[in-house]
């Protein structure tokens, strides 16, 4: 089997109203697909996580020629070239996310290949559930409706939320706040402030949170000062959780080795693909630290993210993107099962995704 083209597929969907967390406030979502073609008929769908001005260069541009020809199941050797070909260009960034998607669509096609769900290839399906969270609670003037959204959550069975606060860091305890009352003191409550904080800001915020009985502090800094995660943790007590913006095995490495957080979130479609992940999950066990991957994207990387669960023992609890505004359901062949605060993993063969002509036409990006 060879690979004979490399796609990148750029879908849109606009928020129902903005997303608003500490540093921004998002009104549309951009997703890049990565679409393996081969010359036995089959194609394989990945994700990469970037910025949508550049994917087209780093997918078609830079790593497809490199990728012609080869056997879509030499993982480790396209990573391996395809990284060290571009290390001393962008060995942390956008690069590494369009190799994740590459990489992601290589074990799909294995997948469907062989018969088999990514996970049994990845090392086995060892659960068939994955204990998820509630994502997406974002920073709104009324707090109250955030509180109700919270409880809304609760009610459908998710044993832990996450809001996204930052933007007011005074006023904003009475959202956390707010959101301890509204779901009870037997959910847990994820306090995401999206790197907006510098070291005294994330101090102060976290002391006077930290009554509200937090499950974690994520991202309290800029992923630049990862030294300042062990001064915050200590200063508040806090559980830290962090690695979005984190790269490789190597990035994750430097990052656990500053003991400074207690929960590392690789994502997929941006930290390496399958490939890596499978690798900084080694490192972060032994490390003894909790990998929760970051998984706020389209269906595809929410697949993938399934069968990487699915496949290492340890790896808790799932982030799920439960707004409207994602390119999700439409992407799996089925729809995952959400019940009480799990979500089934799909049964593939490969990932178990695939993009229609009509999602493709209606997504379109203009």
């Amino acid at each position: 089997m060879k690979i004979v083209d490399v796609e990148l597929i750029q879908l849109a969907k606009d928020h129902p109203r903005p997303h608003r967390n500490a540093k921004e406030a998002r009104s549309r979502r951009v997703v890049s697909l990565v679409r393996i073609a081969t010359d036995e008929g089959i194609d394989g769908l990945g994700e990469a996580w970037c910025a949508p001005a550049v994917a087209e260069a780093l997918v078609v541009g830079r790593l497809r020629p490199g990728l012609l020809g080869k056997d879509p199941f030499n993982v480790e050797g396209i990573w391996r070239d395809a990284f060290d070909g571009s290390a001393m260009y962008d060995p942390k960034g956008t690069l590494v996310a369009g190799l994740s998607g590459v990489d992601m669509a290589c074990w799909d096609i294995m997948g469907k290949a062989t018969g088999l769900p990514v996970c049994k290839l990845l090392g086995g399906l060892n659960r068939t559930e994955i204990p998820a969270y509630a994502s997406d609670l974002h920073w709104e003037e009324d707090a109250s409706a955030m509180a109700r959204a919270a409880a809304g959550f609760a009610e459908q069975g998710y044993r832990t939320v996450k809001t996204h606060v930052g933007v007011d860091p005074v006023d904003d305890v009475r959202r956390v706040r707010a959101l301890r009352e509204a779901i009870g003191p037997d959910v847990g409550l994820m306090v995401d402030i999206n790197t907006g904080f510098d070291r005294p800001t994330a101090i102060r915020f976290g002391r006077r949170i930290a009554e509200y009985d937090i499950t974690w502090y994520e991202e309290p800094l800029s992923p630049m000062d990862t030294d300042g995660l062990a001064v915050v943790r200590a200063a508040t007590g806090l559980p830290i959780a962090t690695g979005e913006n984190e790269y490789t095995r190597w990035g994750f490495r430097e990052l656990l080795e500053k003991g400074g957080t207690d929960v590392v979130m690789p994502d997929v479609a941006r930290a390496g693909g399958l490939t890596e992940l499978k690798k900084i999950c080694a490192v972060a066990e032994a490390y003894g630290v909790v990998v929760s991957p970051h998984n706020y994207s389209s269906g595809v990387c929410s697949a993938a993210t399934l069968h990487l669960m699915a496949a290492v023992p340890g790896t808790t609890p799932l982030e799920w993107d439960t707004v409207d505004s994602s390119i999700g359901p439409e992407l799996f062949v089925e729809p995952p099962v959400v019940k009480d605060g799990t979500v089934s993993v799909p049964e593939g063969p490969g990932l178990g995704v695939h993009l229609t002509d009509e999602v493709r036409a209606r997504y379109a990006m203009n």
